[in-house]
């Protein structure tokens, strides 16, 4: 398998479900699809720069998010919680 090369500052759109929320720490646990050009699909914890983003997020919410590599690691630039299909 190639490894991708990551671009720094670069967006990556992703989706998820949100296993963990650390509102004191500012970082959410998130069971991802593959995100492409980045990582394959794994569940791990991340970072969230605006912390407010993370208020209305529960454990178990279907996400949409994107993520940004620093150059010392990935953060959550966006996250939304996805609407559950009627």
């Amino acid at each position: 398998m190639d490894v991708p090369t990551v671009i720094i500052g670069k967006p990556y759109p992703a989706k998820g479900v949100i296993t963990i929320i650390n509102l004191k720490e500012g970082w959410v646990e998130i069971d991802h699809e593959e995100i492409e050009g980045l990582m394959p699909a794994m569940q791990m914890e991340w970072p969230v720069k605006d912390r407010s983003q993370m208020e209305s997020l529960r454990v178990g919410d279907k996400v949409e998010f994107t993520v940004v590599e620093t150059g010392k690691g990935e953060i959550i630039t966006e996250i939304k919680t996805v609407p559950a299909a009627p």
